[in-house]
């Protein structure tokens, strides 16, 4: 089946992907999946297709209006300021995950329970943001994110 919306179809793609995904992982037991593979590579895609066309029509939401509905809050780590808002969010994630500013973490059975990113500004070379999100918080993050490229009043090429 052919792309007629690049950002759209790709975002409808991925979820379909990633609750087949899940649905595979919850009722095979037999069966490896690498499902925060496949949320990562989703959330990378998600992030790199609309940075090109759309990264302007996000809109700069702040982040208490963002916690009030439903979207996680990524804990910021050392002495570095939060986002202001959902733009530079995705800016900074894009970012981060794209020039590979990701660190996973594990619990104490090795299992991945998050990641750790962090944004570096092509002019510095040192982070001027850094954040954890738990495994569940990049989920929401990028179902979040895929309703907004969904939703009938944006404009995505």
């Amino acid at each position: 089946m052919e792309y007629h919306n690049l950002v759209r179809d790709f975002a409808a793609r991925t979820r379909v992907n990633l609750d087949a995904m899940r649905n595979l992982r919850d009722s095979q037991e037999d069966i490896v999946v690498y499902e925060v593979t496949q949320l990562i590579n989703s959330m990378l895609g998600l992030l790199i297709f609309p940075e090109q066309r759309y990264f302007h029509n996000i809109p700069e939401t702040p982040l208490s209006e963002l916690a009030d509905q439903g979207w996680p809050i990524p804990k910021i780590v050392g002495d570095y300021p939060q986002v202001e808002d959902l733009r530079k969010l995705v800016r900074y994630l894009r970012n981060a995950i794209s020039h590979c500013n990701v660190k996973f973490v594990s619990d104490e059975a090795g299992q991945i329970i998050g990641l750790q990113i962090w944004n570096v500004p092509t002019n510095r070379k040192e982070p001027n943001w850094k954040a954890e999100l738990s495994l569940t918080d990049i989920e929401k993050i990028t179902n979040k994110f895929i309703q907004l490229l969904l939703a009938e009043n944006t404009q995505v090429g």
